[in-house]
Formats: C-alpha cells, structure tokens, sequence
C-alpha cells in the first residue's frame, strides 16, 4: 500500500514514531477485511498536523484537542478517512460527556497498555512487523476478551467499555475474561455516566451481529451483569417473572422467549433486532392471573410500544428509528393472530396500515411464533404462511392510488381546523378505498362522486365501518 508507506515515511522523515494499531492489526491477525486505518504517533496534534500538510494530505482538525488528527487515504477508487492520534498516557471521560479527558503520553507501549482490550493493545510498523507487549495475539487465539490493566482500572477510565467488552465477545464469538464479568458486576452502574449515544453506537453493534444466537448469549450476560436493567429499567420488571410461564402458548418465561425471538430471526435489521429485543417488554405490567390460574396480558403490545418510545428517545434514536421500533412493538400481534377467517379488507388494511414496515412486521411474527411452544408454533407458522400468499396476491395492488389526490385535500379544507374531525379523515379514505376494491364505488372518479357518497354514508367515519 503505497499511501501507507508515504504516510509512514513523511512521519519518519520529521523523526516521528508511526504506527498502525488497534482494529486494522486485529484483523489482520484474524484474516479479516477492515478499513479500520488508525495510527499512534509520538507526534503532538501541531506537529501532525504540520507534518500531513507539508506531506499534501488534506487535514480534517477536527478533534485535535484530544489528540486526534483526521485526513484521507485513496485506495483505488476509495477514499477512507483516517485518523492520527498521539500517544496517550490517559483517557477518562466526563459525566454524560462524549468527548474524553486526554493526557499525552511518551511512548508506544504506554499508548497501548491504556487501550480498553488486549486484541486492540497492538501495533504494527511499517515493516510489517507486529508489537504485542501486552499478550493480544494470543488471547484472539485463545478466543478471550482481556483488559490490559485490571479491569476495574481500565473501566474506571472508561465505563463504556464494559458494553464495548460485550459487543467485541458478541460479534466475535469470543469469551470474556472472568475479571471482566465479576469487574462489571461491580462497576455496571458506571454506564449511567456515559452519554446516551455511545450506549446506542454499542448495542447496534451488539443488537446487529449476524449469529442471532451469540446476541442472545451476550444479553443473558449483560443481564447477569446488571448492565442491561441500567439501561433499560423496565427490564427489571421482566427479569422478576424469572420462571414463571405465559400460558398454554409458551414453554418459557418472557425473558427466555425474547431471546429465542432473538435467534430466530432471519434479519440483521437494526430496527427489527430492537423491536425483538422490547416487543413484550410490556407484559409485566398487563399480567394478570384468572380464576383457573392461567397469566394473560391483554394489550401488552401497546404498553409495550409506549416503553419502546419511551426507549428509544433515552437512547437518542432518529426519529425515523423511533417510529419503526415503536410501529414493530405496537402491531406484532396482528400477524401472530391472523385467521384464515379475515376479509380480504382485513389484509389490504394491515397492508396500509403497515406502509415500509410490512416485511419488518411479518419477519418479527415469524421469529415470535417459531419462539412458541410446538403445538402453537407449527399451527401459526401454517396460518403466517396462508397471511404471506394473501399478502403477496394484493401487494403489487396496494401501490396504485385508487382515489384522487385532490380529495384528501377538499377533506383537510372541509374539516378545517378541528382537530377532532382530522383524525376522521384517514378512516374515510381507508374506507372508501375498501368500497372501490369491492367494487361498490369507481376507481379514480370525480371527487364530488365520493364526497356526495360521504354525506349519504356517515358511517364511514367509524373505523370498522
């Protein structure tokens, strides 16, 4: 890689230590692809700054206060930011602060000793040649996750790493050391002081691994751990139920379905990976017990989607993130309850009602229902499979528009600024479209067909009209 070796040189010509650590050495030991181009550098932030500029590289500043240098490396027709940082000695970081508190340090194993895990906590020169002070190669053989220094001194520092131990078992498959997992059941509260945007950075992370079963793994350890109830406190509610069934439909408790939900999932979606991990997360509080000592939980989905919001602005979603998880948990049931009994209306109105969200939808009732006992699990995988032909007959339909645009408009304009009357407008529409595919009212008429069928039909402002 010649841009590698100019930018190794330029450093080197200045009497500069340069190398690469961290992720791109990992790796590379593990035979893995990575754009991961971080360097550590005896230079301070000036002196790097001066050195890629008098170089010809184009320098992103930002972030030199914490040691840190940006610019660009072109790899053919790519171009990848990289970044340039100097030797720290420390790093902490302030109470729901993103930006750390950096003090300098002098040399490259010291740099090293203070990274957050042992398969990170190594460099490599320009020679190729791979520096490992610290014992990180084979501890990425032996498959463990390791600090440098005590663990409670390395989570100190930083308590985020206690979730970043979680993600980096996760996604590689890897064990985390034992002084780690007793470290974090002391130290878990310390994630409260970390900002709620790098808690989400993680558990996307986590939540997105492709081996559903090691996600499932690593949140029964965060759950162990106390983490995961620091961060979403509801779960508290969930973990009490520990053993205690769901009824005649379930072989496990709510916890333990969760995480099967988990590894049946057939997606990485990140928005489908949140909504299984919260979609009964508002059980505990509808449980009730009737007179022949069976649990229900009439309406969890909504108690549930109202958690899930409120979830999701604690983790600082988008707001686009926010409405998929929050539609995910509020509908799941539906296709878990379809019946070969539905209308056709029926179908086209979970169609609508689902918009983007459709194959989210029935990807997460497939994982639920196969997360099911036996007997339910084989009757409602037939029944989802009968709601998929039905589905798949009226999608290629549900796009073309049935009504004129114009008479949503003359609705809005009619209704004016009511806001008890605007809400009604959606179930008009809603149904109005149903009478056209019925056959009862012409496609693509004049707008003043169907405001004069309105006003003959009050009753299509009633939603189950």
């Amino acid at each position: 890689m010649k841009i590698v070796e100019s930018l190794f040189r330029i450093f080197h010509d200045e009497g500069e230590e340069l190398y690469l650590v961290g992720g791109y050495v990992r790796d590379l030991l593990l035979g893995r692809a990575s754009g991961d181009y971080d360097f550590a550098t005896s230079a301070l932030p000036d002196v790097t700054r001066n050195i890629l500029e008098c170089g010809g590289f184009k320098v992103i500043p930002i972030g030199m206060e914490f040691g840190t240098v940006s610019t660009f490396l072109q790899f053919g027709p790519e171009k990848i930011e990289i970044q340039i940082t100097t030797y720290r000695c420390s790093e902490s970081y302030r109470k729901g602060s993103r930006h750390p508190v950096v003090v300098f340090g002098k040399n490259l194993e010291e740099d090293l000793t203070r990274r957050d895990f042992t398969i990170n906590a190594m460099a490599m020169n320009e020679e190729g040649t791979i520096i490992d002070p610290l014992g990180g190669r084979r501890d990425l053989e032996d498959g463990i996750i390791r600090t440098p220094l005590e663990p409670d001194l390395t989570f100190s520092e930083d308590p985020l790493r206690m979730l970043r131990a979680f993600r980096f078992a996760c996604r590689l498959g890897f064990s985390l050391h034992p002084s780690i997992l007793h470290a974090v059941r002391k130290l878990h509260s310390e994630i409260m002081n970390i900002s709620r945007e790098r808690w989400k950075l993680e558990m996307d992370l986590i939540l997105t691994t492709p081996d559903g079963n090691s996600v499932a793994d690593t949140l029964q350890g965060m759950k162990k751990s106390g983490i995961l109830t620091d961060m979403i406190p509801q779960f508290a509610e969930v973990f009490a139920l520990n053993g205690e069934g769901q009824g005649k439909a379930h072989s496990t408790d709510i916890w333990n379905h969760t995480l099967d939900v988990i590894r049946y999932l057939q997606s990485t979606d990140k928005c489908l990976r949140w909504a299984a991990l919260l979609h009964d997360i508002g059980k505990p509080e509808t449980r009730t017990i009737d007179d022949g000592g069976n649990p229900h939980f009439y309406r969890h989905e909504e108690t549930g989607a109202f958690i899930a919001t409120g979830t999701a602005e604690h983790f600082r979603f988008s707001k686009k993130e926010r409405s998929c998880v929050t539609f995910l948990v509020r509908n799941h049931m539906r296709p878990v309850l379809y019946s070969t009994q539905w209308s056709d209306r029926a179908v086209r109105k979970i169609i609508r009602d689902s918009g983007e969200y459709l194959e989210r939808l029935i990807g997460l009732a497939s994982a639920d229902i196969a997360a099911h006992s036996t007997h339910f699990s084989e009757d409602g995988s037939k029944r989802l499979r009968e709601l998929r032909i039905r589905l798949d007959k009226m999608i290629p339909d549900s796009g073309e528009r049935i009504l004129p645009k114009e008479l949503g408009q003359e609705l809005l304009r009619m209704a004016g600024s009511d806001p008890v009357r605007i809400p009604e407008i959606s179930v008009i529409l809603s149904n109005l479209e149903e009478l056209v595919h019925e056959g009862v009212l012409p496609a693509m008429a004049s707008s003043s067909i169907y405001l004069d069928y309105i006003i003959e039909h009050p009753e299509l402002r009633n939603q189950n009209c």
